[in-house]
C-alpha cells in the first residue's frame, strides 16, 4: 500500500475564550483558532477529513456569540469564513472536485465540519456510530447541542434522503476501515468525536477534533469544552504511545509548523 500525502485546507477562523480551549488554566483572555479540514491522498484515493462551514453560516454565528457574550460579557466567537474556505473551492485550488473524493470522515458531528456533506455524490460517509445514534436518540437527561448546529437543515435533508446508503457507522474500537487508515472513538469533546490515524511516509499521523492545540496535548491539558476529563487522558496517553505526528485540528500553528501545508508523500 502506498502511504498517504496529508493537504491541509483553511476552512475559516474564529476567536474563543481562551476557558474553552484549556481547562481550568487560563480562565480569562481570548484564544485564536484556526478550522483545518485534510485531504488525504495515495494516488489511488481521494479521502477527505471534514467538510468545513455551510455557505449559510448565520445560524452558527449567532449560537457561538450568542453563548460567548452571556459567558464572558464580551463579543467574539464570530466564525469568519470567507468564500476561499468553502470546500468546493478549496478543493478546486487543489485541482479537485467533489465527486473525486471516494471518502468523507467527520469529526465531529457539528456544522463547521458537517456543513459541506452534501456537496460530495459519490463518496462514502464515515461519521461515529455513537454520535450518529446520539444525534437521532439524545439521551435526555445530557444537554444537547440544537440540531441545526450538529446539521445544517440542507445536510441532514440530503444525508437522510439521498446519501443514507453511503453512511459508514465506525465503532468505538480501533479499525481499519480502509488500508492506511484507523479510526477509534476518543470522545473527551463530543459523544461523536473519533481519532483517524494516517500512515505517511513521515509516519503515522493522528488527528482529532478533541485536541484543539499543540499546548492541549503537549502539557496534557483538556479542552474546557470536555464531555469526559478521563477519556482526555486516554486519549493523550495512547496517542503518545500510537501516533508519530499530531495533527490538532484547530491550532493556526498547524501552517509554522508544516509551512507547505502536506505531510508526506505519495
Amino acid at each position: 500500500m502506498k502511504p498517504y500525502q496529508i493537504t491541509l485546507l483553511k476552512m475559516g477562523e474564529t476567536r474563543v475564550p481562551a476557558a474553552e480551549v484549556y481547562w481550568m488554566e487560563r480562565l480569562t483572555g481570548w484564544e485564536d483558532l484556526t478550522f483545518w479540514a485534510c485531504l488525504i491522498s495515495n494516488g489511488r484515493r481521494r479521502v477527505l477529513l471534514n467538510t468545513g462551514f455551510p455557505q449559510d453560516i448565520s445560524a452558527l454565528h449567532q449560537h457561538w456569540t450568542s453563548w460567548a457574550r452571556a459567558a464572558t460579557g464580551e463579543d467574539g466567537h464570530a466564525p469568519v469564513v470567507g468564500p476561499e474556505n468553502w470546500i468546493v473551492r478549496a478543493l478546486a485550488s487543489h485541482g479537485i472536485d467533489p465527486a473525486q473524493i471516494t471518502d468523507v470522515l467527520i469529526t465531529p458531528l457539528t456544522a463547521y465540519a458537517t456543513g459541506g456533506l452534501d456537496q460530495f455524490s459519490q463518496a462514502r460517509l464515515w461519521m461515529s456510530r455513537r454520535g450518529w445514534i446520539d444525534f437521532h436518540a439524545p439521551d435526555p437527561e445530557i444537554p444537547q447541542l440544537p440540531r441545526h448546529i450538529v446539521f445544517p437543515p440542507a445536510v441532514l435533508n440530503h444525508l437522510v434522503l439521498n446519501a443514507a446508503a453511503r453512511i459508514q457507522l465506525l465503532p468505538d474500537e480501533e479499525t481499519d476501515f480502509i488500508p492506511g487508515i484507523r479510526s477509534w472513538f476518543c470522545g473527551g469533546h463530543h459523544r461523536s468525536s473519533m481519532v483517524f490515524s494516517v500512515q505517511t511516509s513521515s509516519g503515522r499521523v493522528a488527528m482529532t477534533d478533541a485536541i484543539f492545540t499543540y499546548r492541549n496535548f503537549d502539557q496534557r491539558i483538556p479542552l474546557g469544552l470536555s464531555e469526559s476529563l478521563e477519556e482526555h487522558h486516554r486519549l493523550y496517553a495512547k496517542l503518545a504511545r500510537q501516533a508519530d505526528i499530531i495533527l490538532p485540528l484547530y491550532d493556526p500553528l498547524v501552517e509554522k509548523h508544516h509551512p507547505d501545508l502536506r505531510i508526506g508523500t505519495t
